[in-house]
Order: C-alpha cells, then sequence, then structure tokens
C-alpha cells in the first residue's frame, strides 16, 4: 500500500511540475498577446487538470486503505503523522515527496495569479476598444412608447437583421 501511495504521489508530482511548466509558457504567452497560442496551452492544461484529478481520487483511495490498515480515525491526518506508521525510509520518501509538491503548489499559486490579473488588464483594454469601436454613450433608457430615445445609440458592431 505504501508504495502505490508513492508511486501515486510520484505520478501526481510529474504532473504538477508539467502544469508549472506550461503556467510559465502561459505567462509568456500573455504578455506577448500570443491568442491562437494561448488557445493551444489552455487546452494542455486542461488535460493535465484533467489526469492530476483521476490521481487525486486514486490518490484518496489508497490513503483511505492506508488508514483503515493502520486504523487511524483521524480524517484530518497531516504528513508527519502519516509517515510515522510506516518505517523510517518509506516516511522519508513520503515527506520529501510532499515537500517538492508543497514547492510546486506555492509557485503555481503564485504564477497563476499574476496571469489571473495579466487577463483581467486584456479584458479591460478589450473593452476600452469595444467601446471605443462602437462609441457606446450613455443616455437616457426610456421613452415613449414604441419610440426610441434621444442620443440613445445601440452597442452593436454588427447588423443582426436576417
Amino acid at each position: 500500500m505504501w508504495e502505490q501511495l508513492v508511486t501515486v504521489l510520484t505520478n501526481m508530482l510529474k504532473l504538477y511540475q508539467a502544469l508549472l511548466t506550461i503556467s510559465k509558457q502561459k505567462h509568456e504567452i500573455l504578455v506577448a498577446a500570443k491568442a491562437q497560442e494561448l488557445e493551444a496551452i489552455t487546452k494542455q492544461e486542461e488535460l493535465l487538470i484533467i489526469q492530476i484529478g483521476k490521481l487525486e481520487t486514486n490518490r484518496e483511495q489508497v490513503l483511505q486503505e492506508i488508514l483503515t490498515a493502520n486504523k487511524i480515525t483521524d480524517e484530518n491526518i497531516n504528513v508527519s503523522r502519516l509517515a510515522e506508521c510506516t518505517d523510517e525510509v518509506m516516511g522519508k520518501r513520503i515527506k520529501d515527496l510532499w515537500q517538492e509538491f508543497d514547492k510546486v503548489t506555492v509557485e503555481l499559486v503564485r504564477l497563476n495569479e499574476l496571469n489571473t490579473r495579466l487577463i483581467e488588464q486584456a479584458l479591460s483594454y478589450i473593452n476600452y476598444n469595444v467601446n471605443l469601436l462602437t462609441q457606446a454613450s450613455t443616455g437616457p433608457t426610456y421613452a415613449a412608447k414604441g419610440q426610441q430615445p434621444q442620443n440613445a445609440t445601440n452597442r452593436a458592431v454588427f447588423d443582426q437583421k436576417i
């Protein structure tokens, strides 16, 4: 069981490291404003997230088996406590893997926050340009029945009539 846990954790760590690499590439793409490349890398990111989700389910199952076999009822068990339930070598492997997870996830969180800010800035810029192109102005909202308000312009770039 312990070997299974280490195997699952190792595979998950590899996927998280790949996700970190993709997040770094995504950051470069966002800075360079390459929309087509952003779409492609987002698809890669989605595939990795799906794989991570499957491994997470597997990890939970293996962990539950270990907890049951060791008669541990604490649902909020931490890695140090878990490592104490096995031999010293296996415990060290689990702790080392967890430390690597911690490093990768901290960097992922930082990059994701930065990428989110870049995306929000890009959307703000796009909305600003759309408003300029459509010359959207605010005017009265209501008018007499069947009439359009004075100074009202529709914010439409395309003719919607068929």
